[in-house]
């Protein structure tokens, strides 16, 4: 086993990432005290600091996997939209996330979440430079195109996109595991 392997299993044990759902999705769930301030959201969710939230992380093998032939962004799209019902039925139906009001997770991709019902925040400067330098050499070693792939596109700055509880169930109500909007591309 290679040693990025060994630390991505280390972290999901240490930071006890769990499935959504029945597992095998592209992301996984941690479940943390909200750190940073005060957000009020479109729909009226409030998060306060302490409050609990869950923070999306990628599985990185399954990410990889999504770069195969042909149209990555629409199948990264279509990854996330299937795990929302899931997801959605699991913060309805898990006691332990009962409290949750709001999901969250790093991404150079925010815009693009933004037109799926996500709303965005920045992210501290410091916590900024660390996750980008780390999803760069995440990109670098699970992509095909390996370092080459780095030169390409624009994505420069990672924010935190969040999904309110509230929204993720209008999503689900209107299909969106089912569906995945418009390809600007």
């Amino acid at each position: 086993m290679n040693w990025v392997a060994w630390l991505n299993r280390w972290f999901e044990r240490r930071y006890d990432l769990r499935e959504i759902g029945e597992g095998g999705y592209i992301l996984k769930l941690q479940i943390v005290r909200h750190r940073g301030p005060r957000y009020e959201f479109r729909d009226g969710t409030v998060v306060n600091p302490g409050d609990l939230v869950a923070e999306f992380h990628m599985v990185n093998e399954r990410t990889a996997r999504v770069h195969g032939a042909g149209r990555p962004g629409l199948k990264f799209r279509r990854e996330v939209f299937r795990l929302m019902a899931p997801l959605a039925r699991d913060l309805r139906e898990r006691p332990e996330y009962r409290d949750i009001q709001a999901l969250c997770g790093a991404s150079l991709f925010w815009a693009e979440a933004e037109r799926a019902g996500f709303e965005n925040r920045p992210l501290p400067a410091f916590t900024r430079w660390w996750l980008t330098w780390w999803e760069r050499f995440l990109l670098a070693r699970y992509h095909p195109g390996g370092r080459d792939r780095l030169r390409e596109g624009r994505r420069t700055e990672l924010r935190q996109a969040w999904l309110t509880r509230r929204t993720l169930e209008r999503l689900v109500a209107r299909g969106a595991d089912r569906r995945v909007p418009d390809d600007p591309s």
